[in-house]
């Protein structure tokens, strides 16, 4: 305090020193909370390395990327998208926190002040010309955001292009996006739409042509400037809150001439070497107690791709990450993360949430471990790409094989009565694969064609074992594979879904549609085969006390599919309560009328709102996505609901045009068709002989409809429950017509005639 203001306030009053005392400690308090504030966020910086591999990770090339994931966090992401897993629409949706892409002329992103030839004029002029928008300041803009955003309205999403930028620009936060992927032969500039606001505006940065640089030692045409994105890191340190560097080599090894193998594995390894080296610079800049750094590749590599291994590793080392393998709330899965995550990561780390109301994905937590997860994680997408090799051959394979056996069984009920006996163990092979393919990926085989072959052998196997255990009877060795098929999935999913996770009718996480619970296929394997269970062991023991377990079987069957913490399969939580209802309406013999179906239809709603309340009243963190669509509902009110909505149908129909297990599901309608007239009045004995196995049908027939409507895969769900009613409906008509073919013409049957009951 200078003399002249200290000789001005000898001369106030007590009061007024005492307020002038006050006031300054209340403007020191808040100046030191504001630095304290301030050093307690610190930076985070987003390193864009597109095209990376969990399996480019090595100490003797990538030292400095090794060190951060030995002492901070490391994951898989899926790279889901609304089209394509390309470098474009996986950047895009990164940055919105949701699934996105874009559209006919790409990413446009530009300087502001660069000049763009083919439009004659600059990119603000183009900007502001094209939305209306000053640009202002703004260092980096996106010229084509009215053509993203426009065509973006029209699908079946609230996707928010720019969400996580337009959140930390409206709290505040500056965003600085630096580096390109230009090739020389085309721009771009994808990391653009990963920092930018919604408004297509990056307030710092440089993504322009300063940004790479050419040398003769290279066969690339452009490589990134290594020394001028350190140095433009070093500019704007104290002005930008969150760094975004584009990393983009060995996205243009992709495009780039072919070379000789040795060659392009050396220039590979050269780039993965430079990449390196700039990680290790930003590292020694960071302060892990206080900032954050994160690395990401949008998109896999040609090489992984050809393998259908589509995950993506993400890196995370900073303040609060120690080392352990990443999760989040989305995926619920050990070392796997969305790419939707991404963006929640970020604005977590500054205190905030999405108050846009627009991302899907939940911030990306690590599970602590006392050593690396690396050699974890490159396992986790070895054998999840395995799994996904053998899912189209074994799944086709499959079909076919549903398909001929059904149309053999029709030729022995129609023409050629002799082949029925030995088309019977392909029928009861049909109900036996599910169970296989269950266990089948755990076999330590070394090849893909290994666990084909395996499949067929153990398939062969388990369905004459089955046979035998049941005496030779068809329908026996068919009730038994049920039982198993029960008891093996429920064990799985109360055990954690370990099974079903790697099985080839499980689900896939690298395309990011699901990643825990049942999933549609066994979804619909154990409603079809409960209900198969419940009614041949009502058929044997028809007193009416057993349907009080039979309830409790289906009361159990329907909190497994549906419950948040075990199936979550949010369509089976109103198709198991609407088949089992009807299957127990009619085993009971409880008469239909308007009344009843109304009360099913209130039952199956209500058990529906139980667990959506239930999973909406947990902490956000455990919530399936059952809680929160139902949260994203009722905040958006009914145009969020139309949307999950329509995003679902749209989904329904596109499977039902493009999957193999439509064509199944076709045969099999067929099939029901004729064998209600023919053979003449075989189901007319089946229903006097077998009554409580064909009230079962209806109670799996409702599983079938009410899944083909409501379910977003709804025409997989219906096939597989299918499989339930059509396997033992045409070994009980079989039986019949092979009893019938074997009365000779003085009446008496020939030996053989009772091979089933």
């Amino acid at each position: 305090m200078t003399q002249l203001n200290r000789g001005l306030l000898l001369h106030y009053p007590i009061w007024a020193k005492i307020i002038l005392m006050v006031a300054s400690a209340i403007m020191l308090l808040l100046v030191i909370s504001r630095a304290a504030w301030g050093e307690e966020t610190g930076k985070a910086y987003l390193l864009v390395i597109d095209k990376l591999s969990i399996y480019d990770i090595d100490p003797q090339v990538t030292p400095h990327i090794s060190k951060l994931v030995d002492e901070g966090g490391v994951g898989l992401a899926s790279s889901r998208t609304l089209r394509g897993k390309n470098t474009l629409d996986t950047s895009l949706t990164i940055g919105a926190g949701n699934l996105g892409r874009v559209y006919g002329n790409g990413i446009m992103a530009f300087n502001r002040d660069e000049y763009l030839e083919d439009r004659g004029q600059t990119a603000g002029h183009l900007y502001r010309n094209l939305t209306g928008i000053d640009p202002g300041s703004a260092a980096c803009l996106l010229v084509n955001l009215p053509e993203i955003s426009t065509h973006m309205a029209e699908e079946s999403v609230n996707t928010l292009p720019g969400a996580m930028g337009e959140v930390l620009r409206n709290h505040g936060y500056t965003v600085c996006v630096l580096g390109n992927g230009d090739t020389g032969t085309s721009q771009l500039r994808a990391a653009a739409v990963i920092g930018m606001d919604a408004r297509g505006q990056i307030p710092l940065g440089d993504i322009g042509p300063n940004t790479v640089h050419s040398l003769i030692d290279s066969y690339l045409s452009l490589e990134t400037n290594y020394g001028y994105l350190l140095q433009q890191v070093e500019n704007f340190h104290s002005a930008a809150d969150l760094f975004v560097i584009d990393l983009a080599d060995l996205s243009r090894l992709e495009t780039a001439d072919t070379a000789f193998p040795d060659q392009a594995m050396a220039e590979k390894k050269r780039r993965l070497q430079m990449i390196d080296y700039f990680v290790g610079e930003i590292a020694a800049r960071v302060n892990p107690d206080r900032d954050l750094l994160m690395i990401v590749s949008p998109s896999p590599n040609r090489e992984q791709t050809k393998l259908k291994n589509t995950f993506t590793p993400v890196i995370i080392w900073g303040k609060g990450y120690t080392t352990g393998g990443l999760t989040s709330a989305a995926t619920q899965r050990s070392l796997v993360v969305a790419n939707t995550d991404i963006a929640p990561t970020v604005l977590d780390y500054f205190g905030l949430s999405d108050d846009t109301g627009t991302m899907i994905g939940r911030p990306i937590r690590v599970e602590p471990s006392d050593q690396s997860m690396l050699a974890e994680a490159q396992e986790l997408s070895t054998k999840t790409s395995m799994v996904n090799r053998l899912r189209v051959p074994l799944i086709k394979g499959y079909v076919l094989f549903q398909i001929i056996a059904i149309l053999l069984a029709m030729v022995a009920l129609f023409w050629v009565p002799e082949v029925a006996k030995h088309i019977k163990l392909a029928i009861i092979a049909l109900v036996v694969v599910p169970l296989i393919y269950l266990f089948l990926t755990i076999l330590p085989l070394s090849a893909d064609w290994m666990y084909i072959v395996m499949a067929i052998i153990l398939t062969i196997t388990v369905t004459l074992l089955l046979k035998k255990m049941a005496g030779g009877n068809a329908y026996g060795a068919f009730y038994i594979s049920v039982i198993l098929t029960v008891i093996a999935l429920n064990i799985d999913l109360m055990t954690g879904s370990n099974l079903i996770h790697y099985s080839i009718l499980g689900y896939d996480p690298m395309a990011g549609a699901r990643y825990y619970g049942i999933g549609n296929e066994y979804m619909g394997i154990l409603l079809g085969s409960s209900i198969a269970l419940a009614g041949s062991f009502y058929q044997r023991y028809p007193q009416r006390g057993w349907l009080i377990l039979i309830a409790f079987l289906f009361v159990f069957q329907a909190v497994v599919i549906a419950s948040p913490q075990v199936g979550a399969n949010s369509d089976g939580m109103l198709t198991a309560p609407a088949a089992f209802l009807v299957t127990l309406l009619l085993l009971g013999e409880f008469r239909i009328r308007p009344q009843t179906v109304l009360l099913v239809m209130a039952g199956v709603i209500l058990v529906a709102v139980g667990f959506t309340v239930y999973d909406m009243s947990r902490p956000v963190e455990l919530q399936s996505h059952i809680g929160r669509a139902a949260h994203q509902v009722l905040s958006g009110g009914w145009e969020e609901a139309w949307t999950i909505i329509s995003r679902k149908l749209g989904m329904n129909i596109k499977l039902i045009r493009s999957t193999i297990w439509s064509w199944v599901f076709m045969v099999m309608l067929l099939v029901l068709a004729l064998l209600v007239y023919r053979p003449l009045g075989a189901m007319k004995q089946l229903r006097k002989d077998k009554p409580y196995i064909v009230k079962a049908f209806g109670g799996i027939i409702t599983g079938a409809l009410v899944g083909l409507v409501i379910n977003d895969s709804g025409i997989v769900a219906a096939s597989t429950t299918s499989i339930y009613l059509v396997v033992p409906l045409l070994l009980l008509i079989l039986y019949y017509e092979l009893n019938r073919s074997a009365v000779t013409a003085d009446g008496n049957e020939r030996q053989g005639g009772n091979d089933d009951s």
